[in-house]
């Protein structure tokens, strides 16, 4: 599970604006945030965020958040900030899913829970990944019933906007990246030496899926799901055909040997992409329409740190 969420929205500015006072009172040392006068708890924006410190320390070790990005910012104000920005957008779904007479329940979020079991084999090694990260299975619960209010949500949206062929037909001929993806293959290197001297011993495509298969090795590996030809280390490659291999690049901290295995150019599956990148683009559209129809009142900035009442404005 990511802080990054599935949808995606930018809070673009924030305006010095006073709003006018909630019929309901917050005392601004329990909430950190009101949305259509309903709080979020600090309880609930601690917990989360809890959770999700947990899980990157996990993943990157102890010093990934303390690490800064080229605008100064350590990745654990990052976490805050788009934390926040994603309570805020949750309750924002959650007033919509309330005001169209849906309900999110605990069964809900039982079902999100169902579908990752079933991915990773049974609930009971759902539960150990996730204890394995320092994290209760309550907790766990918790953070599955705010990824069941996007999931309801987007149904939600999808079940009252249809969408006529003609425009998916349109955005797929108007976009012409869209006619094609790809799937690679990464051998990722720390030493760019090593990677150099692998390369070199890399004649041709056989070559290359061989040391995909060394069960011993001094090098990790990627594979790529098929992706459009943005996709940034295909990008980096700068390869456009299959079996072809890519000289050795850097990428972030990282040297990359990148081969392209297969190109998808069925128009069928590709509209069907197409559909639902031009829905997910839709979805996003009506999220903004949302935040900007809504009261929404900050008692905390960390990473502006200032502690008054701001609304958000999306331009």
């Amino acid at each position: 599970m990511k802080i990054i969420k599935k949808i995606p929205i930018a809070i673009i500015s924030i305006s010095l604006i006073l709003l006018s006072s909630c019929s309901k009172k917050f005392d601004k040392d329990k909430y950190v945030a009101v949305v259509n006068d309903e709080g979020i708890s600090k309880e609930l924006f601690e917990k989360e965020l809890s959770y999700y410190q947990k899980f990157y320390l996990k993943k990157y070790g102890d010093k990934f958040l303390d690490s800064k990005s080229k605008k100064g910012d350590s990745n654990y104000k990052k976490l805050e900030s788009e934390l926040l920005d994603s309570l805020i957008m949750d309750q924002a779904m959650l007033d919509d899913l309330k005001k169209n007479g849906i309900k999110v329940t605990k069964n809900d979020s039982q079902e999100i829970i169902d579908k990752i079991s079933q991915e990773i084999s049974s609930k009971d090694s759902l539960i150990e990944n996730v204890k394995s990260f320092g994290v209760t299975e309550d907790e766990f619960e918790e953070i599955s019933y705010q990824d069941s209010i996007r999931k309801k949500h987007y149904d939600y949206f999808l079940n009252n906007n249809k969408v006529k062929d003609s425009k998916i037909l349109k955005y797929y001929e108007d976009n012409k990246n869209l006619h094609k993806k790809y799937k690679y293959d990464c051998l990722i290197f720390d030493d760019k030496k090593e990677a150099i001297k692998i390369r070199s011993n890399i004649k041709n495509s056989d070559d290359f899926k061989n040391h995909l298969k060394n069960k011993v090795r001094n090098y990790d590996i990627y594979r790529s799901e098929f992706v459009y030809n943005d996709d940034n280390l295909l990008k980096e490659s700068s390869l456009t055909k299959a079996n072809e291999i890519s000289n050795v690049f850097k990428y972030k901290d990282s040297y990359i040997i990148l081969m392209v295995n297969s190109i998808n150019n069925n128009k069928k599956s590709l509209l069907l992409d197409a559909k639902e990148l031009y829905l997910r683009k839709e979805y996003n559209n009506y999220l903004k329409n949302l935040i900007k129809n809504s009261n929404i009142k900050l008692f905390i900035w960390k990473t502006l740190e200032i502690n008054k009442i701001y609304m958000y404005n999306l331009t």
